[in-house]
């Protein structure tokens, strides 16, 4: 008797070697996987600019990464002592303002500099929501717990993701053609919007994708699918029934290293992952 459905491992004409270099773009798969790939000793940089959720907030980090004079200065804002970046995470909040500017400088210029350089990119959508400052007119990344009178929220239309990424697309070949764009939907259900409202958000997210893997050298990893349809049990989610738990993101790991690595990879992956073992074994004695 068969208790669940299996998702098939998904293939792609591409793999993933230690001399690539991988930049990871998002919400949270973009972190787990992220840590990953960087305790396992590939060439990543993960989310520099902090989890971004929404399309438009991660096609501007692109934008602005690529042409940092695009960050101007209705990105930057003071509020509770302390300046804060609608284009960033709330990490790179900072009450001295050279100190904040100076961050999100070297930020920029690292992100230029992999992704001049990057063999793939992975871009994860969580949500079809983004939130308008009303003041500047303009989507934020994240609101910093500013009163939410001064903003609206917006849902986006699957036309605007999927025109928005056309122009992303061109923009990151054009810069390194050997760069593979890798697109997922997270499955981390964000129900601060309500039920049915996440369903709907998710829905224009994955149709935004299937019409953007049409476009060369673009894939989709079924990350969402994984946790929705194969393990599909609370028990794979973290307390707060929503994020996914530990045993989930190893699972979805393993589906993405059978996925996207070569045999040779795969032999390097188990050597660093004894000696990481026994590296952790002598740190806890």
């Amino acid at each position: 008797m068969k208790f669940r459905t299996e998702l098939p491992i998904p293939q792609y004409p591409i793999q993933i070697s230690y001399q690539d270099f991988i930049l990871l773009l998002g919400s949270c798969f973009s972190d787990n996987i992220g840590s990953f790939l960087t305790n396992n000793r590939f060439h990543v940089l993960s989310n520099p600019f902090g989890a971004l959720f929404n399309p438009v907030s991660i096609a501007n980090a692109i934008k602005m990464a690529i042409n940092p004079a695009l960050f101007t200065e209705d990105y930057r804002y003071f509020f509770d002592n302390h300046w804060v970046s609608f284009a960033h995470h709330g990490s790179f909040s900072h009450p001295n303002e050279n100190q904040f500017n100076k961050q999100i400088d070297e930020q920029f210029s690292l992100t230029k500099t992999f992704l001049e350089k990057a063999n793939f990119l992975f871009i994860t959508f969580g949500t079809a929501y983004c939130y308008r400052f009303l003041e500047r007119d303009l989507v934020v990344a994240n609101c910093h717990k500013i009163p939410n009178t001064k903003f609206k929220k917006l849902r986006l239309h699957i036309n605007e993701i999927v025109e928005l990424y056309k122009g992303i697309i061109s923009i990151l070949q054009s810069l390194n053609p050997s760069i593979h764009i890798v697109f997922t939907v997270s499955p981390v259900r964000h129900l601060g919007d309500g039920f049915h409202e996440n369903q709907l958000s998710k829905a224009i997210l994955h149709l935004a994708v299937e019409q953007l893997i049409n476009e060369k050298k673009v894939f989709y990893f079924p990350a969402y699918e994984i946790l929705m349809d194969d393990l599909r049990d609370y028990r794979f989610y973290a307390e707060d029934l929503c994020h996914t738990g530990e045993n989930a993101v190893h699972y979805i790991e393993e589906i993405f290293e059978e996925s996207f690595f070569s045999q040779e990879t795969k032999e390097k992956l188990k050597i660093i992952e004894k000696e990481n073992k026994f590296l952790n074994h002598r740190k806890l004695k």
